[in-house]
């Protein structure tokens, strides 16, 4: 049996692409199911988040299992146009160090982001309550959670990195300059708006509107920001006063066309409004982007702030690299041995692990040592509280004045 990954990511498939793909926490098992029953697929997980979609599975060697996976992407592309260059693959080391990769937040748009790792552990927990995983993909995914953990804990990776929800605010603050004075409407009560609700009142917005198709949900969000509920069928009507507009929700289609954000505009006497996307599949239109003193940016426009985010951490992601590699080595020896029949215990670190402790203890005199698992959280909570230093607008955004309120 050999591990077999296919996948796409915000690297390789544009977002039209990928909300084609997208598998929603509800199908996945389905999906594994199918898989499992048209090839010879043993175990497998599907994790499936705005910026990727990967299937990873344990086959056997003969190469059906992967002829399979790639027939997914084909059928639920349902394009004419060929999904396949867009798709990347690895097997047994490669996928390895991939996923720890991923889980670390290395793969990630914005670089060294939290919400990765909590998606990889939904992702994992989905397949093994559905029955799909077994005895290397439960060991797997257990230790890309560790490691993931790790990276955040022994690197400053994490610091300055942004969730896709706070890189959307910063745009948004560097547009408006002063979001103080800013009414906003966030359409969605999902984890990804609820933390983008969160960063917006850090800035200490003047307002905030919740809508959600649950209007209890939109209601519980709502009283834990301070702000105010709205039902989703009177979203329309309340975003002719906001001046930014947050979606996020998981609908499979777009909830906001061109049509309606016309009939919005023209009650707004030419004040912009600036809409914000970062749903995948996207919740809007994108003939929205052609409607007068409307600014629409979805998803994949983020990523030019992302990228000049991972310059100020380039160090530090080297770091990472090198804990990756070494617990990567670790895994690939466990899993040739279980390939083979002569299984043995899995080391919970590498001896490299710890470089910063060893060098420390060297410096003084001692020898080098292993952490205690106080130490091991020590470097994270040690770091709780730094600045974050905000992402830089890209170029081809910065000539934009900040557009008219119209209101006092």
């Amino acid at each position: 049996m050999k591990l077999v990954m296919v996948g796409i990511s915000h690297k390789t498939a544009p977002v039209e692409l990928r909300e084609r793909l997208a598998v929603s926490e509800r199908t996945s098992g389905e999906l594994l199911a199918q898989l499992r029953r048209m090839a010879s697929v043993a175990e497998g997980v599907i994790l499936s988040t705005c910026n990727r979609v990967e299937l990873y599975v344990v086959t056997p060697g003969d190469g059906a299992g992967t002829e399979a996976l790639l027939e997914v992407f084909r059928h639920r592309a349902e394009l004419t146009t060929p999904v396949l260059p867009h798709v990347y693959r690895w097997e047994d080391g490669e996928a390895i160090r991939h996923l720890f990769r991923v889980a670390a937040g290395l793969d990630s748009m914005v670089v060294g982001e939290h919400e990765i790792l909590a998606q990889v552990k939904q992702a994992y927990h989905a397949a093994l309550a559905a029955g799909h995983t077994g005895k290397l993909s439960n060991v797997l995914f257990q230790r890309s959670l560790y490691v993931g953990k790790l990276v955040r804990t022994h690197t400053l990776l994490s610091r300055g990195a942004l969730s896709v929800g706070s890189v959307a605010v910063s745009l948004a603050g560097k547009i408006f300059g002063d979001l103080r004075q800013s009414h906003v409407m966030i359409l969605g009560a999902g984890k990804i708006a609820e933390m983008t609700a969160r960063h917006l009142l850090s800035q200490k917005v003047r307002s905030v509107l919740v809508a959600n198709r649950t209007y209890e949900r939109a209601c519980a969000l709502a009283r834990e920001l301070g702000g105010q509920a709205v039902r989703f069928d009177q979203a329309f009507h309340e975003m002719r006063m906001a001046d930014i507009v947050i979606c996020s929700t998981a609908a499979p289609h777009p909830i906001i066309t061109r049509t309606q954000v016309e009939s919005v505009m023209r009650d707004r006497r030419g004040r912009s409004l600036f809409v914000i996307d970062i749903a995948v599949p996207r919740d809007v239109e994108p003939a929205v982007h052609g409607v007068d003193n409307v600014y629409l940016y979805n998803i994949d426009d983020l990523q030019a702030i992302a990228a000049e985010n991972l310059a100020r951490r380039s160090s530090e992601v080297t770091k990472a690299e090198r804990l990756i590699a070494d617990h990567a080595e670790l895994f690939l020896e466990w899993y040739r041995a279980w390939q083979s029949g002569a299984e043995h215990s899995l080391p919970l670190q590498s001896p490299s692990s710890f470089l910063p402790l060893r060098l420390a203890s060297l410096a003084q005199g001692q020898e080098p040592r292993m952490p205690s698992p106080s130490e091991e959280h020590a470097g994270s909570a040690a770091r709780e509280g730094r600045g974050t230093p905000p992402p830089i607008l890209p170029r081809s955004l910065r000539s934009l004045n900040p557009p008219p309120r119209g209101r006092s």
